[in-house]
């Protein structure tokens, strides 16, 4: 079971700009970053654990955070 995220309405603002940043290196430039492992980014004292979503195209935090 996953550990539920507690984060501010500003923190989550912090984290989606960060994805978005991410998605935007990966789109523009073919750069993969973490492509055999799950990629970790931190705020305050909050260790997130984002990957790529094909689907949607974009890096999302991942839905087995707190494992």
């Amino acid at each position: 079971m996953s550990a539920p995220l507690n984060l501010t309405a500003e923190q989550l603002r912090s984290i989606s700009y960060a994805l978005d940043g991410l998605t935007k290196i990966t789109k523009e430039n073919g750069v993969s970053l973490s492509p055999h492992q799950r990629l970790e980014i931190g705020l305050d004292d909050n260790v997130l654990h984002v990957s790529w979503d094909e689907a949607a195209e974009a890096y999302v935090i991942d839905d087995r955070n707190g494992e």
